[in-house]
Parts: structure tokens; C-alpha cells; sequence
């Protein structure tokens, strides 16, 4: 029997359907992924250079982590995005080799930090094997207000976002980006994803979202709330209070989770 080489490599043009299809392994597609939306990451992110790595054995992808630029607090960082294991690889020999690869990219370039907002349990794996941390848990507040505005505005680690990225993200420029999101029983609502300087508390009433009074320093019992974590490179940044959670304004649409569906839209 011939022995298996497991290889971690940059995703090729050639490499993209074999991701889609990784993907979409257990059946459906209920991410909507195609080799268009797989570009749309990591061939026309408008803030830097966008990195999908792939885990391959004998030709074979059995594994992805993905990572894109991104400014939090003035800092150099990396948002990491659709980390997948194929699952007859769900042990940790393909994922601790994906992340090691993440983790010398990071240190090589001079990345301060790289987060994630993965599912709760991936995201206790992370830190109770690959030394990262979770900063907070994230609720869903209903009716943010003027005081959520004005503590989110004030907080030293926010992700920084340029007017190209919101073209990206949500195809224009806007005071504000509300959503609608239809659950699986129908119900509508409607979600806060991002907000600018100009957002006012009239133009975003009735709506839910993340903010500063909803951001925890632990989960929640009988809530759900989002984990967000992070592994640091730049110490520096430990000193000035990154780990704690009364530091940080972090909106849904910093996730890129939460499908932008625009509030006025009618389905």
C-alpha cells in the first residue's frame, strides 16, 4: 500500500472546484457555494492579498482554511474564513497542518493578529489546542439604541473598513446596512450588519445586531451567542487590553456569516 502525502499549498485555479465540491460533501449546498463565490473571497477581495489554503492528500483536497486582510485598531490583520476538514480526516493531522502554515504566514508578514468567528466548537478547539483565544461572546440585542452607537464608536479595537470593502461586502456605499433574514419557520427580522459615521438611531429602529451592551467576557446560558477568538502575534497588543471584551465594537457584518439581503427588498 502506498503510504500518503499529506500537502499544504495555495489553492490554484485548478484546485477551485475540488474546494467546492469539499465543501458540499455531505450533500446540498446550503452556503450557496460555486466556483463564483469562491473567487468573489479570494480573487477580488479589494484589501490585500486574499489566501486559501488547501489540504491535499495524493491529489486529493481533503482540507481548507482561508484568510483575508483586514485593519482592526491600526493593526495588521488576517480575518480567517471557511476552515474545513473533509470528514474521514476529522482528526487533527490535516487541520494542525492547515493552521501551522496559517501561523508561519502570519509571523513571516508581520500580521499582528488573525480572528475568527467560527461555530462554538471549533472555536474551544482552537483554544484549547492551537493557543488561541476567545475574546468574547457575541448576543443578539433587540433595538440597539444611541448608547450602542456611541460606545461601539468609542472602543480601541473595531475593524477598520475602507469604502472599497463595503463595496465588496455589500455591492454599494450606505449610512447603514439592515438585512432581512427569514428563518426556517418564516419569521422575518430585521438585522443590523454594519453601521458608519453617519448612521442614526431613527434609520436602524426596530432592528437587532451585535453591540458593546451584548458583547460578554463568557457565554451565555439559555442564549445563544457567537464566539469570537483570536490568536495573537504582536504581545504588544496583550498589554493593551486586546483579550479583554470591554475593549471591543464588533457588528454582524464584520462576520461573513450573515448574508446581506437588503431590508427593502421584497422577496
Amino acid at each position: 500500500m502506498s503510504e500518503l502525502k499529506l500537502e499544504i499549498r495555495e489553492a490554484l485555479d485548478p484546485d477551485i472546484a475540488g474546494v467546492v465540491a469539499l465543501f458540499c460533501e455531505l450533500g446540498g449546498n446550503p452556503y450557496n457555494w460555486s466556483v463564483a463565490k469562491w473567487k468573489h473571497y479570494y480573487r477580488d477581495y479589494p484589501e490585500g492579498k486574499a489566501l486559501s489554503f488547501v489540504a491535499a492528500i495524493n491529489g486529493r483536497i481533503v482540507g481548507h482554511y482561508g484568510m483575508v486582510p483586514v485593519q482592526i485598531g491600526g493593526c495588521a490583520a488576517m480575518l480567517g474564513l471557511h476552515a474545513y476538514v473533509a470528514a474521514d480526516q476529522r482528526g487533527l493531522t490535516v487541520l494542525s497542518a492547515l493552521l501551522k502554515v496559517v501561523d508561519s504566514y502570519c509571523t513571516q508578514h508581520g500580521i499582528a493578529l488573525i480572528c475568527g468567528f467560527a461555530n462554538p466548537r471549533f472555536s474551544i478547539v482552537k483554544t484549547a489546542i492551537f493557543k488561541w483565544k476567545i475574546v468574547c461572546w457575541l448576543g443578539f440585542q433587540q433595538e440597539i439604541g444611541l448608547g450602542d452607537l456611541d460606545a461601539a464608536r468609542s472602543k480601541k479595537f473595531r475593524f477598520d473598513n475602507s469604502s472599497k470593502w463595503f463595496n465588496w461586502r455589500f455591492g454599494q456605499m450606505q449610512d447603514q446596512y439592515l438585512s432581512r433574514y427569514t428563518g426556517t419557520r418564516g419569521a422575518v427580522r430585521k438585522q443590523l450588519l454594519k453601521t458608519t459615521a453617519t448612521t442614526s438611531l431613527e434609520d436602524i429602529a426596530g432592528a437587532e445586531g451585535w453591540s458593546p451592551s451584548s458583547t460578554y467576557q463568557s457565554d451565555r446560558e439559555g442564549q445563544f451567542c457567537q464566539p469570537f477568538s483570536i490568536r495573537v502575534f504582536d504581545k504588544q497588543l496583550i498589554e493593551e487590553g486586546i483579550l479583554d471584551h470591554k475593549n471591543w465594537a464588533i457588528e454582524m457584518g464584520d462576520s461573513d456569516t450573515f448574508q446581506y439581503t437588503p431590508w427593502e427588498q421584497i422577496n
